[in-house]
């Protein structure tokens, strides 16, 4: 794994894996890896949360307040090749309302070295089998700025369909896109 662990530190949690990428809990040493490659990066930070990067503080605030650092399989979690641990960016299941319901949603943001490598769909794929599969959700959410073509296609080569745009007081508007357990299963069959 990218940075170093104490032999006393269980090792985090994995919450999933695909053929190239384990999506694990965060650990302390992920903060300053994720303010490099992630929040502090202008060109990912443009179309994630109001746009703009964070400083290394607001990036282990955020991080401690929406990352899950324990035993959650839901939650924003740290997203790793699986070959060499690299930290590539973050993808979970998290709770959103924002169609007035408790959702859950998909949701990924790669570091511009894991760009175009079909990482976002993969990792999309599992979250998609893990909220329908396991946790037996009715539909799942994927919210994207409406100008982001990267992730719009992402999500529509995952089969999810444009529903509408929605605005909210801590976020800025979104294009949402959903997908039914029933879509789901018609997909897989």
């Amino acid at each position: 794994m990218t940075g170093s662990s104490s032999s006393t530190s269980p090792a985090p949690l994995v919450i999933l894996t695909t053929r190239r990428l384990v999506l694990r809990a965060a650990a302390d040493a992920d903060i300053a890896v994720m303010h490099e490659r992630v929040f502090g990066d202008t060109d990912v930070m443009r179309n994630v949360f109001l746009g703009n990067v964070m400083t290394m503080e607001r990036a282990e605030s955020f991080m401690r307040e929406h990352f899950t650092f324990g035993i959650s399989r839901t939650g924003i979690a740290i997203l790793t090749e699986k070959a060499n641990g690299n930290i590539i960016g973050f993808a979970g299941l998290f709770p959103c309302k924002a169609l007035e319901a408790d959702d859950l949603e998909i949701g990924f943001v790669m570091a511009k070295q894991a760009w175009g490598k079909g990482y976002a769909t993969e990792i999309g794929d599992a979250q998609l089998a893990m909220g329908f599969e396991e946790l037996g959700c009715q539909r799942l959410l994927g919210l994207v700025e409406p100008r982001n073509a990267a992730s719009i296609h992402a999500l529509t080569k995952l089969g999810m369909r444009f529903l509408k745009d929605v605005t909210s007081p801590t976020r800025p508007p979104r294009s949402v896109y959903v997908m039914s357990s029933d879509e789901w299963r018609n997909r897989r069959a």
